[in-house]
């Protein structure tokens, strides 16, 4: 049975071998992450050049995605140190310690609205220090819960509602390193509201790339605001990590639920991570823990599911991703058997493509259709029936690699390049021939051919229209 649900895995070092590239691209990787918090510019190109070649040796469409560092506050330290429960512990407001003690961070200008009482979390939260007084250009914290403190580590502030730009120095750099590369989606980090969707897409243009933009959910602002951030953005990620931390624990799930289903209402893809997988960067297989978190990002919704440092640095990147896919299919399998498609947008409202793509999904299941197949040029007629979970599978017939890469992150959709269409064609008729050339519809099969524009060319008329595929991929009648 294939598998609907998207594969996200993020390179590393553990994925430079061409050999391990083709192997996690044939056990499922749809989306290849490249994390610009870690490593060297040549290195991100380099690695995103080897996963296009791989793609192409493998002969699948797989999108990059260019993950932003953001003002993610790291510890800059050269050796481990560590924090003695009641310790004070100093925090410089600058690029430099004002005594050698102290703690030097990423984006140290961001430690001014610190206030007393506030919880400074290091390390994902493992160790907690509690903010005191700012005297002499140094925050001073407490130790609340010690521990060993590694170099680089990540520095939260729940409790600290911070000023600053959506995009930092640091992902400007990395940008201009994601142009060069050539990427298929920006993701970008530690979003707080809608207004981040505009700074970025300016921020893409001016280094030449034209590309969608995806939020990362991470801290309480953006959660209160997901329903504008969701509106804003072209896709979101659940990003448990810092959420966990931002956030009371326990919140999480029913957090992560409310966003995916905010993010299927608007038809934009939504991306769970975060440790979904974590034991097997060392073992070969997962915790039964780790298989349900997956299974129950599945039954929540999620278009995919992603692959942290189990890919990057880990000891089993293949079988972390040979692993993720049987969970899915398992899971996807079992929603099949037991829950239909229902809507999920607002039908009062005056889009007439969300009654029409609903309507083409059910169809598709009253006519046991195989296939939902959409010719598009953006890939937006493809989306918006994905987010409906047909059973029947979306064939996106699209013009253009740019699109047909960036569909692969999204739910249930098979990219499939387009045959060019003289105008006054007929693209419906000429997406299911393609559709029958790359091996996703067989003859006898029927199918039902949603479009938004049906004649190259022509006005946009919506049209839904049910065929039977022909014995050399011609559209015969039902």
């Amino acid at each position: 049975m294939s598998r609907r649900t998207k594969i996200v895995a993020t390179l590393g070092p553990a994925t430079d071998s061409p050999d391990v590239l083709d192997a996690i691209l044939r056990a499922g990787v749809d989306v290849a992450r490249v994390n610009f918090s870690h490593g060297a510019p040549e290195e991100h190109i380099g690695r995103v050049a080897r996963f296009r070649e791989a793609a192409k040796r493998v002969g699948k469409f797989a999108a990059v995605m260019a993950d932003l560092p953001g003002p993610k506050l790291r510890v800059k330290m050269s050796s481990l140190r560590f924090l003695n429960v009641g310790d004070a512990v100093h925090f410089s407001l600058t690029t430099a310690p004002v005594e050698v003690s102290d703690l030097v961070i990423t984006e140290p200008e961001m430690l001014a609205d610190v206030r007393p009482g506030h919880r400074m979390l290091l390390d994902d939260g493992r160790l907690q220090l509690e903010a005191g007084e700012t005297i002499g250009g140094r925050v001073i914290a407490r130790v609340i819960v010690g521990g060993t403190l590694h170099p680089n580590k990540g520095l939260n502030l729940p409790d600290t509602p911070l000023t600053m730009p959506a995009l930092t120095g640091r992902d400007h750099k990395a940008l201009a390193v994601a142009a060069r590369a050539g990427v298929d989606w920006v993701a970008v980090s530690f979003v707080r509201g809608p207004e981040a969707a505009d700074e970025v897409r300016a921020a893409c243009a001016a280094v030449g790339i034209d590309v969608p933009v995806l939020a990362k959910i991470e801290r309480p602002e953006a959660v209160g605001r997901a329903g504008a951030i969701v509106a804003a953005f072209d896709a979101i990620m659940v990003a448990r990590g810092d959420l966990g931390v931002e956030l009371p624990l326990e919140q999480v799930p029913t957090v992560q639920k409310t966003l995916i289903a905010q993010a299927r209402a608007a038809g934009k893809p939504v991306i769970t991570a975060t440790d979904m997988l974590d034991s097997m960067r060392n073992n070969p297989r997962p915790t039964r823990a780790e298989a349900g978190d997956v299974a129950n990002a599945i039954f929540d919704g999620t278009d995919a599911v992603m692959l942290s440092g189990e890919t990057a640095v880990g000891s089993y990147p293949v079988e972390a991703v040979a692993c993720m896919h049987r969970i899915a299919v398992e899971t996807e399998a079992h929603i099949h058997h037991t829950r239909a498609s229902h809507a999920v947008y607002d039908a009062t409202g005056d889009d007439i493509d969300d009654p029409i793509t609903l309507a083409a999904c059910s169809l598709a299941g009253e006519v046991n259709a195989t296939a939902i197949v959409t010719p598009t040029l953006s890939g937006r007629t493809a989306r918006l029936a994905a987010r409906f979970r047909p059973w029947a599978s979306v064939v996106a017939v699209a013009p253009t690699d740019a699109v047909l890469q960036r569909l692969a992150l999204v739910w249930g959709i098979t990219p499939v390049r387009m045959t060019p269409v003289a105008p006054g064609g007929d693209r419906m008729a000429t997406a299911v021939h393609d559709a029958f050339a790359a091996g996703t519809v067989k003859a006898g099969e029927r199918v039902v051919v949603l479009a938004g524009h049906p004649i190259a060319g022509g006005p946009r008329f919506p049209t839904v229209r049910v065929v039977r595929v022909g014995a050399d991929g011609t559209s015969c009648e039902p």
